[in-house]
Parts: C-alpha cells; sequence; structure tokens
C-alpha cells in the first residue's frame, strides 16, 4: 500500500495521506466521528495508521461521499458519542450498509494527556482507536417511531421537574418574606385550598401581589400542563405494543403506570 505521511498539528500525531491508487475493497476501516452541529470530525483508522482525520459538512451524504470516494468499497465500522442530535446518523448508515455504534461519552476510556489536549480530531481519533482495540460498548438505539413516542415521556419528566423548582420558589418567596404556611398546608401536597389560601395573602399584600400572583399561576399552568400530558400518557399505553408490555410490566407489585412507561417497548 503506498502512503504518504504528513505531519498534523491539530492531532499532534502524524496522519496518512492515502493516495488515488490504494484499493481499499474488503479491509476493515474504523470511524471515529466527531459530531457537531455545522460540522464533523471524521478520523479513519486501519491497520495501525489513521489515514484521515478530516473536518466535513455536517451531513450524511457529505460523509458517505468522503468515505466512499477515499477508500471504496472498504468495510466501514462507525462511532459516535450519543448527545444532543440523537440517532438519526445511526439509523441513515446503517441504511447506506455501514456498522455503526452510539456510545456514552462516560463509557469511553481516556487519559489525562487526552484531557489537557481535547480538540476535536483528538476526540475523532480516540473514537477510532478505541472502536478498532474493542474498547467501546453500545447504548441502545431505538426505531425512530419509539424515540418518537418515548419523546412525550421525557416530556412529562422535564414538566414535573418544572413544577417542583416553580413551588420551591414560590414557597421561598412566602417564607422570605415572612408569611406563616398554616400547619395543614405545610407539605408536599399542593391542595386547591393551599392555593387559594396563597392568592388570599397575595391580595393582602399590595407591594407583593403581582410577585405572588404570577409565580402561583405558574404553579397552576405547570400542573394544569402536566395533567395533560399524564392523560396522553395513559392514552399511549393502550396502543400497540405499548399495551401488552405496560400490562405485564404493571403486573408487578409497586410498578404502576407511569413506572411503566419508562421502560422501553421495543427494539432495533
Amino acid at each position: 500500500m503506498k502512503t504518504k505521511q504528513q505531519s498534523s498539528a491539530q492531532t499532534g500525531n502524524p496522519a496518512i495521506k492515502v493516495q488515488n491508487l490504494v484499493d481499499f475493497t474488503g479491509r476493515d476501516l474504523y470511524i471515529g466521528i466527531d459530531v457537531h452541529k455545522q460540522r464533523w470530525q471524521v478520523a479513519v483508522y486501519y491497520d495501525g495508521l489513521i489515514l484521515s482525520n478530516t473536518s466535513i459538512v455536517a451531513s450524511t451524504g457529505a460523509l458517505t461521499t468522503h468515505l466512499r470516494k477515499r477508500y471504496g468499497e472498504a468495510r466501514f465500522s462507525c462511532v459516535y458519542e450519543s448527545g444532543p442530535f440523537g440517532f438519526s446518523l445511526c439509523r441513515s448508515l446503517w441504511a447506506e450498509g455501514m456498522e455503526c455504534m452510539v456510545v456514552n461519552p462516560a463509557d469511553i476510556p481516556n487519559t489525562n494527556k487526552e484531557s489537557r489536549s481535547k480538540s476535536d480530531p483528538v476526540d475523532a481519533r480516540k473514537l477510532a482507536l478505541h472502536l478498532a482495540a474493542g474498547l467501546l460498548h453500545p447504548i441502545h438505539v431505538p426505531s425512530e417511531r419509539l424515540q418518537k413516542q418515548r419523546s412525550l415521556i421525557r416530556f412529562r419528566k422535564k414538566l414535573w421537574g418544572d413544577l417542583c423548582r416553580a413551588k420551591n420558589r414560590l414557597k421561598g418567596e412566602l417564607l422570605f418574606q415572612g408569611f406563616v404556611i398554616p400547619k395543614q398546608y405545610d407539605n408536599a401536597h399542593w391542595s386547591h385550598n393551599f392555593l387559594h389560601w396563597i392568592e388570599q395573602q397575595a391580595l393582602k399584600e399590595e407591594d407583593l401581589k403581582d410577585t405572588l400572583l404570577l409565580m402561583l399561576e405558574e404553579v397552576k399552568s405547570l400542573r394544569l400542563l402536566l395533567l395533560k400530558t399524564e392523560r396522553k400518557l395513559r392514552e399511549l399505553m393502550w396502543t400497540g405494543d405499548f399495551k401488552v408490555k405496560s400490562g405485564l410490566l404493571r403486573s408487578i407489585p409497586g410498578v404502576g403506570p407511569l413506572t411503566a412507561t419508562a421502560v422501553p417497548a421495543g427494539s432495533r
């Protein structure tokens, strides 16, 4: 195989410039992809050498064109870290006949040197090397349909967190301003009577009224939105695979409708 070595200031390691006459047909190439919104850093590893470490436009088409043009009919095994861009890249590479795995960033072996010199080329190179060495373990990639359905479950969880924070802010403001919360209301359960009591206290305080009423409106809005979301989740649990698997999970003591929704209903 004819290659020409060139220095790479970005990675601190020699890169290999591959001549067009090299035939990679049937050879195993390992591709580390550092995924970002605008551009991807793509490192290609083969037989102890980093053949290239290139920044390309963030597009599956651009990636497959880049790999096929340079390395022809090689067997490509790709990897990238899970993150805000989801699993669409993985599914697209599967559709192109390439192997791909998505890994948890916390599970990637790391050295102190790599941490101190962290950059996109270093991260892509590290992914390619670890993939070739068999040191990476994939996370589950759900089907596209299941991923979209489970977004409702994640939204419900975020709403619950938002509601808890809104309640804590409002109760904290009451305590800071010297209000004594009646014993029957001073607990984790916020009844309608407690909400009415807060509203009555706010109306008595001209200078504080707007603040308390707006904070109370936030709590009420989030409670209503959370209720609507949970109703939609219960409807979802009566459809397709969710109905059967949710029923089996709920037969376990202590597992209710919301807990059952958090368990995947299917896999690739």
